[in-house]
C-alpha cells in the first residue's frame, strides 16, 4: 500500500512540474465525433507553426492522471454528450487542478446532463437547445472585450453565419467569467414569442473566459460549427488568440 502511495504522488508530482513549468506548451486535442476534421486540423496547425507539441485523440480512455500528465493543455473540440466515465472525469478535475489549461470549441458546451457538476463551472455554460426556425443563420458578433489576446484586433461587430446554441445560463451573470464577445440575437423576438423560451438569459453570451477554481485557464467560444469557421480570418484569430492564452504564450 506504502509503495502504491509513494507512486501515486510521483505521478501528481510529474503532472504538476509539467503542466505548470513546461516551456513548450504540449496539446491534446480531444473530440467525440468525426465530424469535425477541420477543426482538429486548424488547432494542429496553429501549434505546429508555434512550435508547440501536440496529438489528437477520440478515445476517452486517456483520461488517466499519467496519461494526461504528459500534457499541458486540453482542446475539447465539438464533444457532446456524456462521453467521460466518472473515474475519466476525475482524472481531467485532477488535472485542471494541478495546474493545466482548458479550451472548448462550439459544441463542448453539448455536454449531457450525466457529467459532473464541476464540468458546467469548468465550460461557464451548457447548450439548451437551437436558435427557433434553423440552426446555422448569419448574426452580428460584437466584441465587449479587446484586451484579451482572443478578441484583440477583431473589429467591434462582425457578420457571420454559425450554428448558434441558446444556453441555460449566461456567464456574464457569474464574476468567475468575463465574456468577450456576445450575439446580437437577430432572432430574439423568435424568444420572446416562445413561452418556453422566455427564460432564456436576455444577453447571448458566446465567448469567455475564467480561471477554473483559480487555478486553471478555461476558455470558450461557441463559434465554429461550420466547415467554412476554420478558414474564416475572424474565427482563425479568435481561436488563436485564445490558445495563446490558455498556453501562456500570449505577449
Amino acid at each position: 500500500m506504502f509503495t502504491t502511495l509513494l507512486a501515486a504522488v510521483a505521478i501528481a508530482a510529474s503532472h504538476v512540474a509539467h503542466a505548470s513549468t513546461s516551456a513548450t506548451p504540449s496539446l491534446l486535442l480531444f473530440s467525440k465525433t468525426a465530424g469535425y476534421r477541420h477543426a482538429r486540423h486548424l488547432v494542429s496547425s496553429i501549434a505546429n507553426e508555434k512550435g508547440w507539441s501536440v496529438a489528437a485523440t477520440e478515445d476517452s480512455a486517456i483520461f488517466t492522471n499519467g496519461s494526461l500528465s504528459a500534457y499541458s493543455t486540453l482542446v475539447f473540440i465539438s464533444t457532446t454528450g456524456n462521453y467521460l466515465s466518472t473515474n475519466e472525469s476525475d482524472a481531467l478535475n485532477d488535472f485542471l487542478l494541478n495546474g493545466g489549461s482548458w479550451l472548448g470549441i462550439h459544441a463542448a458546451g453539448d455536454f449531457g446532463d450525466d457529467m459532473p457538476n464541476w464540468f458546467t463551472k469548468l465550460v461557464g455554460a451548457q447548450k439548451e437547445r437551437y436558435p427557433p426556425n434553423g440552426n446555422i443563420r448569419p448574426d452580428i458578433v460584437t466584441i465587449l472585450d479587446f484586451d484579451h489576446p482572443s478578441t484583440s484586433g477583431l473589429p467591434e461587430s462582425h457578420n457571420r453565419t454559425d450554428e448558434w446554441y441558446a444556453y441555460k445560463t449566461n456567464p456574464a451573470d457569474d464574476s468567475a467569467y468575463k465574456v468577450l464577445a456576445k450575439v446580437e440575437e437577430t432572432y430574439i423576438d423568435e424568444i420572446t414569442l416562445s413561452p418556453e423560451l422566455q427564460h432564456m438569459p436576455p444577453m447571448h453570451s458566446i465567448s469567455w473566459y475564467s480561471m477554473y477554481e483559480g487555478v486553471a485557464r478555461a476558455f470558450y467560444t461557441g463559434m465554429g460549427h461550420t466547415n467554412e469557421s476554420y478558414s474564416e480570418e475572424y474565427f482563425v484569430k479568435h481561436v488563436t488568440g485564445g490558445l495563446e492564452w490558455v498556453t501562456g504564450t500570449s505577449n
